[in-house]
């Protein structure tokens, strides 16, 4: 299965390891234009990619789970001959990034808004949702100003480009994280940086720092709140480059 990946190369002398982004719900490797322009810039070689049935990787989101998104890395990790990978995630892709750590190969994670694995989550919950579901399916405002209201943080112009860029999003993957993905403490032993927006839950599917805090302090790892940032601005918002500046100076340092 083809899997687009956008690579862009570092800029002048690159450091050690690679850097894989992975995106969250709906998205794809579009959401992360902030981050590979200042990574690459600051000597990191970056490859974003789409998960299967998102953007321009072939694929269905239809019966895709969590493990065929943690495939999906691996599989472009292998492609690229990528040693010892820096995995970032958003979101849905914040958890399949510390899957990946916990199970493959890596230098470092971090997870930004990250859905709660179970250990953190507590009691699941069995729900079954459609094969496919939208945005508005998981609550987006459907009005342009309810949704400029719930991301104050992200202009107008950027909030069309994102609608643009949302897709469909596996049911079958939901219904796992809902009902829970086990990542023990004891496997997560690598470098691990949690970084939480503000008003992650400025909607009902949102994620923020009260989730990664929360993280953080199950796997006695660091985090890095963004004050003033919704869920997608994180990626996306005024306050993109700042998170984006604080991830990177974190993997400078280590």
């Amino acid at each position: 299965m083809r899997l687009f990946t956008h690579v862009q190369k570092a800029v002048g002398a690159p450091h050690g390891a690679p850097v894989i982004l992975v995106h969250g719900s709906w998205g794809s490797s579009m959401m992360w234009m902030v981050y590979t322009t200042l990574l690459s810039q600051k000597g990191w070689s970056v490859y974003a990619l789409d998960l299967r049935g998102h953007g321009t990787s072939e694929g269905d989101v239809r019966g895709a789970t969590m493990d065929d998104y943690v495939s999906d890395v691996r599989q472009v990790s292998a492609e690229y001959d990528l040693k010892q990978p820096i995995v970032i995630g958003h979101s849905m892709g914040a958890l399949v990034t510390l899957i990946y750590a916990a199970t493959h190969s890596a230098s470092a994670v971090v997870a930004i808004d990250p859905s709660p694995s179970k250990e953190v989550q507590g009691a699941g919950e069995k729900k079954d949702y459609p094969p496919a579901y939208s945005p508005m399916d998981a609550g987006m405002p459907a009005e342009a100003m309810e949704v400029m209201k719930a991301f104050p943080d992200i202009p107008q112009e950027t909030l069309m480009k994102m609608k643009g860029m949302l897709g469909m999003e596996s049911g079958v993957a939901r219904s796992e994280r809902k009902l829970g993905v086990s990542i023990p403490k004891e496997k997560l032993l690598l470098p691990t940086l949690f970084v939480g927006a503000e008003h992650g839950e400025s909607v009902p599917f949102g994620i923020g720092i009260k989730t990664a805090r929360a993280m953080a302090d199950y796997y006695e790892k660091e985090v890095v709140e963004i004050q003033g940032a919704s869920h997608p601005g994180t990626l996306l918002g005024t306050h993109a480059m700042e998170a984006a500046e604080k991830i990177e100076a974190w993997m400078s340092a280590l």
